[in-house]
């Protein structure tokens, strides 16, 4: 991690303003088309989540601004944010997961696999939810039922848990012939505005549409 000096940060303007707001987070709900992941998993008989999270990782990590946090009163960029997400257990209590990226998507799969395995077969009740580090982004899926949008808890001014990003999606459906689901990106205003929020869901975009360059690897 490194903390930039806020002297010479270009957005300083920016981050003072939203820093006077108890919830300076917002997001977009955006419709992706999945269908050529949908087809690949077919294919691979392999499950959704671990290529779609992987997706999503890389489409955040590669927008600068995805990468700044609010720790301690400082301005801090993290060279890798990582995906935490819940996941519930048999006995229906829910848990923390994480798993960090990797350089190829075979090996994020069995660990997101093995991480995923881990806690559902866990029963001990913990204490604590989400520990220190911020050099990762929140995570949560509902493929149960098709949403249109997402809002997400957010504790008034804790800037430091506002600058993690959020993300959610949804159940994906069958639409003329393509799969679709919605994707919510929330993030703090203190870092990121409506430009580098929209080159995530971008990026994301032209991940699916050069899906076997990725994740054969």
């Amino acid at each position: 991690m490194k903390i930039i000096d806020k002297n010479s940060f270009k957005k300083i303007n920016q981050y003072q303003y939203f820093k006077t707001f108890a919830d300076p987070t917002y997001g977009f709900n955006v419709k992706i088309d999945v269908t050529n992941l949908i087809n690949y998993i077919k294919e691979k008989n392999i499950s959704f989540f671990p290529p779609f999270l992987y997706l999503v990782t890389l489409a955040m990590n590669e927008v600068y601004e995805f990468h700044l946090r609010e720790e301690n009163g400082n301005i801090v960029y993290h060279e890798i944010i990582n995906p935490t997400y819940t996941v519930m257990s048999n006995s229906g209590i829910y848990y923390n997961a994480r798993t960090d990226l990797t350089p190829t998507f075979k090996e994020f799969y069995q660990n997101c696999r093995k991480e995923i395995e881990r806690l559902k077969n866990k029963e001990e009740i913990e204490t604590t939810y989400n520990d220190d580090d911020y050099a990762v982004y929140y995570m949560t899926c509902v493929p149960i039922i098709s949403i249109s949008g997402m809002n997400h808890p957010i504790p008034s001014y804790n800037h430091t848990s506002c600058s993690v990003p959020r993300v959610c999606w949804d159940k994906y459906i069958k639409d003329n012939g393509r799969y679709y689901l919605t994707l919510n990106i929330t993030v703090s205003h203190i870092f990121v505005d409506g430009y580098p929020l929209a080159q995530a869901f971008l990026n994301l975009n032209k991940l699916l549409n050069n899906l076997n360059s990725i994740l054969d690897n």
